[in-house]
């Protein structure tokens, strides 16, 4: 004979000496306190994991994609108003004026002078993306949940656009005689733009200033300087005319390569930061 607490079931004192179902195991079923199996048309029982304190771990945590987007959206309005947009207005302005020069002679001007023009108003550009990272609170929002890459990207996609109206707006000012191919000169100011970039990238992963776009306009001036006194044969600034043409280009595609690469080894936060012998982390001398 089977007893009372044997394969059928076991009596539950919630419900009143009923017994209570069991698995094929012998082992008894959660009861709902009537009687009931607590699993009853929902399948067999299987136990939620629990983070130690009762709740699922899973409770309160949304996607990380969500998450990021409503960071980023939330950091956008001070990251728009940190940005140094008067910098990079004076710097594109100047390069506009370049460009309009061209329609002032009464002869329009050849091809070799619309380059020249176009380089000098790309090296413009490029000084005024030198102060892009500029940040007065950069050791304020460096302890922000996002990261320097995400911060420096949303700086970078909040002037990309204008910088390719701007762009845009310098090649149509030249007249159609004076615009050289445009295809290598967009290259070039590419190049130039990814290496005022790299040079701002650079100087904020190995300092500590929080406004380095001087230091990258000086730096980027000085590389411009010994590009003009390199042979064309080597360098970077030859003519259409010039046999050198395409290899010239080969090596501004290079450039751009090294500089890009640059960029994204230099932008993330230094796992740990150098100190000076003789300091402390805070500035102080060490006794």
């Amino acid at each position: 004979m089977r007893g009372v607490g044997d394969a059928t079931g076991s009596e539950d004192p919630a419900s009143g000496g009923r017994p209570t179902p069991s698995d094929r195991h012998g082992q008894p079923t959660p009861s709902d306190g009537y009687g009931q199996p607590a699993t009853a048309g929902r399948g067999p029982y299987r136990p939620v994991p629990s983070d130690g304190h009762g709740l699922s771990p899973d409770v309160g945590r949304g996607p990380t994609t969500r998450r990021s987007r409503a960071l980023l959206r939330s950091l956008a309005p001070p990251v728009w108003r940190s940005v140094p947009w008067v910098a990079l207005a004076a710097a594109g302005g100047l390069g506009l004026l370049f460009a309009a020069s061209t329609r002032l002679p009464d002869q329009t001007p050849g091809a070799e002078v619309g380059l020249t023009v176009l380089r000098v108003t790309a090296l413009s550009g490029g000084v005024g993306l030198a102060f892009l990272l500029d940040d007065p609170a950069r050791h304020t929002t460096a302890a922000s949940p996002v990261g320097r890459p995400y911060r420096a990207g949303l700086r970078l996609a909040m002037a990309t656009p204008l910088l390719a109206l701007w762009w845009t707006t310098v090649l149509l000012l030249l007249p159609g005689p004076t615009r050289p191919p445009l295809g290598p000169v967009t290259l070039e100011a590419l190049a130039t733009a990814t290496f005022a970039i790299a040079l701002a990238t650079a100087t904020v992963r190995f300092t500590d200033g929080a406004e380095v776009g001087r230091g990258a306009a000086i730096w980027l001036g000085a590389a411009a300087a010994v590009a003009v006194l390199v042979p064309a044969r080597w360098g970077l600034l030859t003519l259409p005319a010039d046999r050198w043409w395409e290899e010239t280009h080969v090596r501004w595609a290079v450039l751009l390569a090294v500089t890009l690469a640059s960029t994204a080894l230099c932008v993330p936060e230094p796992l740990r930061r150098r100190q000076v012998p003789g300091l402390s982390p805070s500035g102080g001398v060490r006794g």
